[in-house]
């Protein structure tokens, strides 16, 4: 009569097979520490292409954390597919079903290893070359604020998905446990080893607008001790944003600050005054040599903002330097290919904004404004220092 085990048998190194036991061990690891390793190095090279188009991707110290910790749990989970999925290969069968319930065991793993791998691949490129890398993205998809639980489940996931068909062939409760408390000392042991410092390629983006930042703290630090001005440090951190849609928005309302029928308020004449120096986007043009594209403060705007403000006073001064400024960038030199690598990438941007996009009517507008303060006997100590404008190309 035959012999028909009906009992699952305890999972054990006797039933895999000692061998192929440390062979599943050993290429699960070398998986895990291979999959983080691709992950936060691919990170790193998406972020480099984001700031190519639009401002560079930097996370804030909490979600950067939080995302090192679900790379280095999600590739031990994924490592340990691989363990299962060699450790199910034995031919070992003690029922008449293993055989069938080990190849369905092989075959979900490795689908889980390679449909997440792809998930993850594929909107972990998606969305820094699609929107992060967009000009004008400003976080507008927050998926450590909105998303984070989808982050903790994926890896849970895949643990319980990887063992649960290993639950058909043996009794595994003692090494689930076991293999849970192996994954979270791998995990934080991937944390520490196999993470990536964004502030590498940070500060190799940051030494691209050295002189701009610089600049900014120099006019942050005089408007406070001189004149009183306090700036928030979310309107300094837009202020040395790029093409962020905030950033847009902020040069926007210094422009429209001035063409109002009411003082302008000193804070908004230093902001002016840093954006027209470090050239900052305002949006987009639309009709070429129209004075409408001009993303600044109109030269009118600026003449009849000194009529609210005594000759002698800060305001005054400092709306002269913002005259200044423009008259400068107007004025600014055509620098040739050959000598790009000279200059830094504002310089090199002021001049190809001075060569193609300041229209015709607003350096018209600005020269009628200099000589109407150079005729003016109330300002001749400020006028005298306006440069005289170039015509344009």
């Amino acid at each position: 009569m035959t012999n028909i085990r009906f009992r699952k048998e305890k999972i054990s190194i006797q039933n895999i097979g000692r061998q192929r036991f440390w062979i599943g061990v050993i290429a699960g690891l070398i998986s895990a520490i291979s999959t983080s390793l691709f992950f936060n190095h691919s990170r790193e090279v998406l972020r480099l292409l984001t700031s190519m188009s639009a401002d560079l991707l930097i996370l804030k110290e909490n979600e950067l954390l939080f995302f090192n910790y679900f790379f280095s749990f999600l590739s031990t989970v994924l490592g340990l597919s691989i363990t299962v999925w060699i450790w199910m290969q034995n031919k070992k069968h003690n029922r008449r079903k293993d055989r069938i319930y080990k190849q369905l065991s092989t075959t979900n793993t490795l689908l889980i290893f390679w449909v997440i791998l792809m998930i993850i691949s594929r909107f972990g490129s998606i969305l820094p070359i699609i929107l992060y890398g967009t000009p004008g993205y400003d976080n507008h998809l927050n998926l450590y604020d909105e998303y984070w639980v989808l982050f903790v489940l994926i890896p849970i996931v895949v643990f319980m998905q990887s063992w649960f068909t290993v639950r058909l062939v043996y009794q595994a409760g003692r090494w689930i446990f076991l293999s849970l408390l192996f994954s979270i000392m791998t995990a934080f042991t991937l944390q520490l080893t196999t993470t990536v410092n964004q502030e590498k390629l940070n500060s190799a983006y940051h030494q691209r607008f050295e002189k701009d930042y610089n600049y900014i703290d120099e006019e942050i630090r005089i408007a406070k001790e001189k004149y009183g001005v306090n700036f928030e440090e979310q309107t300094i951190e837009v202020l040395k944003k790029q093409i962020t849609e905030s950033s847009v928005e902020q040069v926007a309302k210094v422009k429209n600050a001035f063409s109002v029928d009411r003082p302008v308020t000193m804070d908004s004449i230093i902001l002016q005054k840093i954006i027209i120096r470090n050239f900052k986007e305002g949006g987009w043009y639309y009709r070429r040599n129209s004075i409408e594209n001009w993303r600044y403060a109109l030269p009118i705007d600026i003449l009849n903002q000194l009529d609210y403000f005594h000759r002698s006073s800060n305001e005054t001064k400092e709306i002269f330097e913002i005259l200044k400024e423009m008259i400068d960038l107007v004025n600014t030199p055509e620098i040739h290919w050959e000598e790009y690598q000279n200059y830094t990438e504002t310089e090199r941007r002021r001049s190809m904004g001075a060569r193609y996009n300041i229209p015709a009517p607003l350096i018209e507008q600005l020269k009628e404004v200099r000589k109407k303060l150079l005729e003016d006997d109330q300002y001749p100590d400020f006028s005298q220092d306006l440069q005289v404008i170039k015509d344009g190309e």
